[in-house]
């Protein structure tokens, strides 16, 4: 287990800093917009996507069958014909997405980031058969593989087109990277198309609650995103997305680890009847928890020093904005491990339940916030929303014996002292002064 913790946390931890240096290259090369249009591209994308999720690839590591081959060639059958599905939708709705957003030069994005659902289908299956085997070192070598190949091109690209052409291209070709590798993995077979009647009612019973979960997650999620991009037009989303990178190099190391070790791990646990899961769960939890919280509580301390020495004035706001994220983050990172705990345990209704209260939560908290005190008010309730969401699994995890308070109440207190580390420190580091916005000649 600690052999794959230290496969994930540093070879997602080198894709991230590749991405952190390219970021700071492309924000120089191209404006605030182009991030803000192709993240529009990403949410209108990750939202086909999470509206029909099947949850195919958690099936096949929880599933008793995930190493039968024709489970396997059937799984990969369905995410085919699901990927030319999505990529039709996306294209249909390139023409009002960018009338919504009242940006014309959306609809041909979108049209092209839609060969990305169909790349995305063909991935194989050999990706979660690693996960569940928890051969992680081959998964995270194709990941960083991929970003090697796409971050060049994009860079290129940027330096002769300043859009967000080069930004759209370069998710693409990242596809294209992976899709390809993932066939030339270590498993004991090769993908086919095939069907079997058993293994998709399996799939489909283990993802009813899913579809509703990531439906409901996603609008949860991305309010956020779907407000400042209406109302505050692409550059204020491209600032967004700045400092939510910024955050994520954190909490998405957080998340993998949750998904990659944990979930593998207490899913196995669940399936013999001889294992303690809550002991497994709280040692694992204590683990998770030191790197959390005192990583977010830092970066949250010192994060506006950051973005003012990397980034130019374009992206100021940026600091304030990454300091509420990081409290997003932490949240995050204490109610999550809980609900893939359940999920492990074959509990996916609370997966939809966490979903649906993170729905509810952003409808009526990011709402007020923007009344209240606009773009401030919508990202307070961005973090409140992600509190919110624990009273979906916390009763629960209570009967179960999982939940403890003392352990939440230590993980608070070890992101306050970070949070406390983090400021003293960028008290000591030289001032910073905003270099104005430029573009490299």
């Amino acid at each position: 287990m600690w052999r794959g913790s230290l496969f994930e946390v540093g070879g997602y931890g080198a894709q991230q800093a590749l991405r952190l240096g390219s970021n700071l290259i492309l924000s120089r090369l191209l404006f605030p917009a182009a991030f803000g249009l192709s993240s529009i591209v990403t949410l209108l994308l990750t939202g086909l996507v999470m509206l029909t999720d099947v949850a195919i690839q958690p099936c096949i590591i929880q599933s008793p069958r995930g190493d039968d081959p024709d489970f396997l060639n059937t799984a990969f059958t369905l995410q085919v014909l699901r990927g030319f599905t999505l990529a039709g939708l996306m294209i249909v709705l390139a023409w009002p997405a960018a009338r919504f957003y009242r940006e014309p030069a959306l609809t041909h994005l979108i049209q092209f980031g839609a060969l990305q659902l169909i790349i995305n289908g063909f991935h194989s299956t050999s990706v979660p058969t690693l996960r569940r085997h928890l051969r992680l070192g081959w998964v995270n070598g194709l990941e960083l593989g991929q970003t090697l190949v796409a971050l060049p091109i994009t860079l290129i690209l940027a330096r002769t087109h300043r859009s967000a052409w080069p930004l759209v291209i370069g998710m693409v070709v990242s596809a294209l990277a992976y899709a390809i590798a993932s066939h030339l993995m270590p498993v004991p077979y090769r993908n086919r198309f095939h069907w079997d009647q058993s293994a998709a009612r399996e799939l489909k019973r283990f993802g009813r609650w899913v579809v509703g979960s990531s439906a409901v997650g996603f609008l949860g999620w991305q309010t956020d995103r779907i407000l400042m991009g209406r109302f505050l037009g692409a550059a204020w989303l491209g600032v967004y997305a700045i400092a939510l990178n910024l955050s994520d190099a954190i909490g998405a190391v957080v998340q993998r680890l949750i998904g990659s070790i944990m979930y593998p791990v207490l899913g196995h646990a669940g399936r013999d009847e001889q294992s303690d899961v809550a002991a497994l769960y709280d040692r694992m939890r204590r683990k998770l928890d030191l790197l959390s919280m005192t990583a977010t509580g830092f970066l949250a301390g010192v994060g506006t020093w950051i973005v003012h020495a990397l980034w130019d004035s374009r992206y100021e706001n940026a600091g304030w904005i990454l300091q509420i994220l990081c409290v997003r983050v932490a949240i995050g990172a204490l109610v999550s491990p809980g609900e893939t705990c359940l999920y492990a345990l074959g509990q996916t209704q609370y997966v939809f339940r966490r979903s649906f209260f993170r729905l509810l939560g952003a409808i009526v908290l990011v709402s007020a916030g923007w009344y209240l005190d606009g773009v401030i008010g919508v990202m307070w309730g961005v973090a409140a929303t992600e509190l919110f969401t624990g009273l979906a699994i916390w009763p629960r995890l209570r009967q179960l014996r999982i939940l403890h308070w003392r352990r939440e109440l230590l993980a608070v207190a070890l992101f306050l002292i970070a949070l406390a580390a983090g400021i003293a420190v960028r008290h000591l580091l030289p001032a910073v002064h905003l270099r104005p916005g430029r573009m490299f000649s």
